[in-house]
């Protein structure tokens, strides 16, 4: 066999395109099992959902894309459609447990930070429209275009509530856990990406190789965003219920360690939250 391509690699159905279609649901529900044999769906368990979900759904688009024939492409675009609607309430769902689990431990700060999506979420729905509803006029079939109006919303609204609540954990200085910072730099790289072509694809005129392009690079920064989650849940330590006992320990006694000087600015950081916390409770009873 010589070499293929590049021009052909690039293009729907070729090798690579194939690749990256079929890698991220077979590494989705791999990683499925990952989470569940690590026990922690316990803490994430949307974060499960979200991905025994997506893996399935997409394997299942992608069967369909390379086993329909052309005539039924609408069906396709229906069933992508629908697909499109479970992941936007899944992935809302995930970023709510994002943001769950780092106001967990700060009861206070937890309604505050509620207030603040009960704000910035029906801002965020209008921006979304307002974008979309300036973004050129699609040449698809309706269907077609529905989608990828459905598309950018999407990723409009998860970008921006992703920086509202890294806006909201770096002025409160709130740690992060090891899974919730992977889980959230996955979405946010691969939604920033996402809205970055779809940039470029609603106000400039591309040609169809250069969509083309376009799509491969959001295909292959959402392997990317997979391998990412791999990497973050191979990595974080294996929860247990000694794990979540000893969390809540540590949680009621203001989240102190005695692991010496290197841990004491930590300390002090912590010793300020519940201090906020505390007042902020004291608040929002008058």
């Amino acid at each position: 066999m010589g070499i293929v391509p590049a021009a052909t690699m690039f293009q729907p159905h070729s090798l690579l395109w194939h690749y990256l279609c079929a890698a991220p649901c077979i590494l989705l529900l791999l990683l499925a099992v990952i989470i569940y044999w690590r026990s922690l769906h316990r803490q994430f368990p949307i974060f499960l959902t979200f991905v025994i979900v997506q893996g399935v759904t997409m394997l299942a688009l992608y069967v369909l894309n390379v086993t329909l024939p052309l005539s039924q492409a609408a069906f396709w675009w229906k069933s992508n459609f629908v697909h499109l609607l479970i992941e936007v309430v899944l992935k809302f769902a995930l970023i709510g447990e994002i943001f769950s689990q780092l106001l967990n431990p700060f009861p206070a700060l937890s309604k505050l930070g509620k207030l603040m999506v009960r704000i910035v979420g029906p801002a965020l729905v209008l921006t979304a429209t307002w974008i979309v509803a300036l973004s050129r006029p699609s040449e698809f079939f309706p269907v077609v275009a529905n989608s990828h109006r459905l598309d950018l919303a999407d990723y409009v609204i998860q970008c921006g509530m992703l920086l509202c609540i890294l806006l909201f954990a770096a002025y409160f200085h709130l740690a992060w856990g090891r899974l919730a910072s992977g889980i959230a730099l996955g979405l946010g790289l691969a939604g920033s990406v996402q809205l970055g072509t779809w940039a470029i694809w609603s106000n400039l005129a591309v040609s169809s190789h250069q969509r083309s392009m376009l799509d491969f690079v959001n295909m292959g920064v959402y392997h990317l965003s997979v391998l990412i989650w791999f990497y973050y849940v191979l990595t974080t330590p294996k929860a247990t219920l000694v794990d979540k006992v000893g969390d809540n320990d540590d949680r009621d006694s203001g989240g102190h360690d005695s692991s010496g000087q290197d841990s004491s600015e930590e300390d002090e950081r912590q010793h300020d939250l519940v201090v906020l916390n505390r007042e902020l409770e004291r608040l929002l009873k008058r």
